[in-house]
């Protein structure tokens, strides 16, 4: 599992104080989410070879849990290895190897510590959230994975950046609503609202808060009165439920007329009715002069959600609401909260003080008597993103926000691998209480296992009934704050990430059990989802969970296999299963959604290559983010998903990704596969579609440990996911796999969806961009593009040839404006096309500016030269040899 790649770091430790740091007395603790030194780690142990390793710097590596490592001075036998006091001024380098790679100074993680037997002491440079302690990583063997072959995660180059796009002018847009609506019919004439309008709601209470919504907005929608009028008076917002409309639920038809001046917005229901509103906030957003125009709607999927992972690092209510908004505004309603993992519990449960007092707070404690141990860069304190969790009253706000705006509110809690947070309070609360009825792991059994997260307590044991009354007590308090808050518990999570072998198998109470079986540990998770389906239904709610939970992989049985779904029959029919699928890293993996909606299953795509928003957008080691999935996901890939098509999305991280086959990465992303071309017949085909019910974004918090970065990283490509997730466009259908296996793929409408993607920027740049700075949000600003075209002029009138340069630059959304750094060394504005034939300098350095000039992009450079290929570069730097051709004498 580890050490088959790894990278070399160094840490220097300075004693930057006026007295020498002593021999002995002090450890150091870290996080590095990889193991270190692998090829000296005892697994069987879950320690280092003797108990530590010594580094260079005179220091041992102890592994203390998830995470966490410790340093500590060595004082051992060998004299000649002991640490030596750390003299002001001095300097001392730690090396060692680590797993995997680190590309990104975001691998590393803030709040290295000290701490001896009574304090703890932050190392004030670690402290940040931009982790100014790391060193840039601006080489190629810092930020590729590999050489030569990882090439996407090479930085973008100015001339690369460049697209060329001619945007839409503000005019063209400023009523284009996203996301797009099914149809907008618009006719000559315009209305003025103004402060002398008002909103009629038919005298109905239940459309009172609705008004009120809209009188929260704007001016001048802000305090307009609310009073009911005549049909057909003029200056009016009418707001109407219609059950009977055409448009499904969450459908609407907005109507704005100008005889009489009147704006009608209608819904099925009242979340019909509040996105039909969302509409006419976003008309409203650029003025409020509106066309004549009518507008007539209804989602693409019934599930268009966002999973927001508050358990590895907590966000409060607030950031929630605010979540809840912006969600709103883009007309997604499901939201998933991940509120119990391995680094955290974050809900009140009343009667298990434990779960939060303990599993909802990291602080410096090795024993987990008062919290969970440090882990992810969290404060020794018990202070910052590390700790909290939602009272009663706050996840009840939370959910009565997500009615009104109509979004349902999904808990999760992590039930089988990843579950330690639970594991650890639960033991906590069985030994205070001496009550082991709801314990979740066998204590009397030693952990012979370490998961991929460097744990060996954390799986929880599906042979133990306990195990069942914990999960029964959390949905019953969960259904019950629901109730209270008049939005019902529909669907339950569980997570799903597979249990380690070794933490059932070695369980006693699963031995008891006397299972024979091909596969033991296959059988024991057939049993615990077919368990969990139960409960389900005897507490009248649904079950969710990740692809892996529900299917028969890995296993040693031959009847098992990736594409092999538990049968559906297994599961009560009263309770629907919702399956997320997320891994889409091979042409095999890509078929799970096709056979889990084949086989009766409610499907949610959340391919995480295109839908983890806990990625970078880019490929640049300074960003915030993730690159778990795949190096980076910029907003173009995310509007290029075509959900209706199973098996034309296949866009894996190539580094990542060996293939057998020569073609399929050239192929439109398409594939070649009997659940691709559906030569089964109309009938199965529309179960399959009937099945898929919508798709969800990943927001893993492990990285992001602020509002500011959460909200960087969300948008605006939150905004490209609600487009495919309300809007099917035309261009998708042209995606096809080919029906002759001798000829090449059909070639799609490339055309037509740039031209779409290009419409799209400009409605978040003109629009969007001011909308979300309304609510604090100030997206990634990315550099702008440039490159140098070359013209030769030839000889005229009896002038001589000349060789002329022109600049050119762009910008990724039309709200920015592109800067260079001039002659005299000061930031000016460029124009799109400038000649610099006569420019003496050898390289130019741009950024971006946002529209009031308070926002800035990274600096990057261009050299005026020809761009030169990767291969060039890695070539010039002396990374890399081109292959040799071997010769010798011929034979035969």
């Amino acid at each position: 599992m580890y050490g088959t790649v790894s990278y070399y770091a160094n840490i220097t430790l300075e004693n930057a104080g006026t007295e020498s740091i002593p021999r002995d007395g002090w450890a150091l603790f870290f996080c590095h989410d990889t193991l270190i030194q692998p090829v000296y780690f005892n697994a069987s142990t879950n320690q280092y070879t003797g108990g530590g390793l010594i580094l260079s710097g005179n220091v041992t590596l102890s592994h203390i849990k998830g995470c966490m490592f410790k340093f500590e001075p060595y004082n051992g036998e060998n004299y000649l290895y002991h640490f030596l006091p750390l003299q002001p001024g001095e300097r001392r380098n730690i090396s060692f190897l680590a797993s995997n790679w680190a590309v990104s100074k975001f691998d590393m993680f803030p709040n290295f510590y000290l701490a001896n037997e009574t304090h703890t002491a932050i190392l004030q440079n670690t402290k940040d959230n931009d982790l100014s302690y790391v060193s840039p990583l601006d080489d190629f063997p810092k930020f590729m994975r590999n050489i030569p072959n990882d090439a996407e995660g090479v930085p973008l180059t100015p001339w690369e950046r460049y697209n060329g796009y001619n945007f839409s002018s503000k005019e063209e847009v400023k009523h284009k609503v996203l996301p797009t609506p099914l149809m907008t019919e618009t006719k000559p004439g315009s209305i003025t609202i103004d402060n002398t309008w008002t909103i009629d709601t038919n005298g109905r209470p239940i459309l009172q808060g609705m008004a009120d919504y809209i009188r929260s907005k704007k001016s001048p929608l802000t305090n307009m009165k609310v009073v009911n009028k005549k049909d057909n008076s003029p200056n009016v917002i009418q707001l109407s439920l219609n059950p009977g409309q055409k448009q499904g639920p969450e459908g609407y038809a907005l109507q704005i007329t100008v005889k009489p001046a009147r704006v009608l917005i209608v819904g099925g229901t009242l979340g019909g009715l509040h996105n039909g509103i969302q509409t006419f906030l976003s008309l409203m957003a650029t003025g409020s002069t509106l066309p004549v125009m009518r507008v007539v709607d209804r989602p693409r999927f019934e599930y268009r959600g966002i999973q927001l992972d508050v358990a590895r690092n907590f966000f409060n209510k607030s950031t929630v609401l605010k979540l809840l908004e912006i969600m709103a505004m883009y007309k997604l309603n499901k939201l998933q909260l991940n509120m119990a993992d391995e680094e955290g519990w974050r809900i009140e449960v009343p009667g298990i003080p434990e779960l939060t007092d303990i599993g909802g707070r990291r602080c410096h404690d090795i024993n987990e008597t008062k919290c969970l141990f440090s882990q992810l860069g969290s404060d020794p304190s018990g202070n910052g993103t590390g700790s909290g969790y939602y009272t009663q009253k706050d996840y009840i706000d939370i959910l009565r926000a997500a009615k009104f705006r109509n979004i349902e509110i999904i808990p999760s809690i992590n039930m089988a691998n990843r579950a330690r947070a639970a594991i650890v309070a639960m033991n906590a609360y069985s030994k205070r209480t001496k009550n082991y009825d709801m314990a979740l792991m066998d204590v009397t059994n030693a952990p012979l296992y370490l998961s991929d997260s460097l744990y060996s307590d954390n799986a929880i044991n599906p042979c133990m009934p306990s195990t069942y009354r914990f999960l029964d007590r959390i949905i019953k308090t969960l259904k019950a704050y629901h109730k209270d808050a008049g939005h019902p518990l529909k669907l339950f999570n569980v997570g799903g990430d597979d249990s380690p072998r070794a933490a059932w198998l070695n369980s006693t109470y699963c031995v008891d059990l006397g299972i024979v079986d091909p596969d033991p540990w296959m059988r024991i998770k057939v049993n615990y989802t077919t368990n969990l389906a139960n409960l389900a239904r005897a507490n009248g709610v649904n079950l969710g969970a990740y692809e892996e939970f529900f299917v028969a992989f890995p296993t040693l049985d031959p009847l098992g296999g990736p594409l092999t779904p538990f049968s559906r029959s297994r599961f009560p029919k009263e309770v629907e299963i919702f399956v997320t699928t997320r891994n889409t890293q091979t042409d095999t993996l890509l078929k799970r959604a096709f056979v889990f909606a084949n086989n009766s299953y409610n499907v949610i795509l959340s391919p995480s290559n295109f839908m983890a928003l806990d990625h970078v957008s880019e490929p640049d080691s300074s960003l915030p983010g993730d690159y778990w999935a795949t190096r980076y996901i910029n907003i173009s890939k995310i509007h290029g998903y075509a959900p209706d098509n199973f098996c034309c999305n296949f866009r894996p991280d190539k580094f990542n990704y060996v293939s057998t086959r020569t073609d399929e990465m050239e192929n439109y992303g398409c594939l070649d596969d009997i659940y691709c071309d559906f030569p089964i017949g109309k009938t199965l085909v529309d179960r399959i579609y009937s099945n898929l019910k919508g798709m969800q974004t990943q927001v893993w918090t492990t990285k992001i440990r602020s509002e500011e970065h959460l909200f960087q990283l969300l948008m605006p490509r939150l905004i490209a996911f609600a487009e495919r997730a309300w809007h099917k466009a035309p261009w998708e259908s042209t995606y096809k796999p080919r029906i002759n296996l001798r000829r090449g793929f059909p070639r799609p409408d490339l055309k037509a969806q740039e031209k779409d993607l290009v419409e799209l920027l400009s409605v978040i740049g003109h629009k969007e961009f001011d909308r979300l700075a309304d609510h604090g949000i100030q997206p990634f600003i990315p550099p702008p593009g440039a490159r140098i075209l070359t013209i030769n002029e030839p000889a005229k009138n009896g002038q001589p040839a000349k060789v002329r340069k022109i600049l050119q630059t762009d910008r990724s959304y039309p709200a920015f404006t592109q800067q260079v750094i001039s002659t005299q060394n000061k930031w000016q504005d460029i124009k799109p096309a400038t000649d610099i034939s006569s420019l003496k300098m050898t390289e130019l350095k741009f950024r971006a500016r946002n529209n009031d000039t308070t926002k800035f992009s990274k600096v990057t450079t261009l050299q005026v030269e020809e761009p030169k290929s990767l291969q060039q570069r890695l070539f010039d730097a002396g990374y890399w040899t081109p292959p040799q051709q071997v010769r010798g004498p011929r034979t035969g």
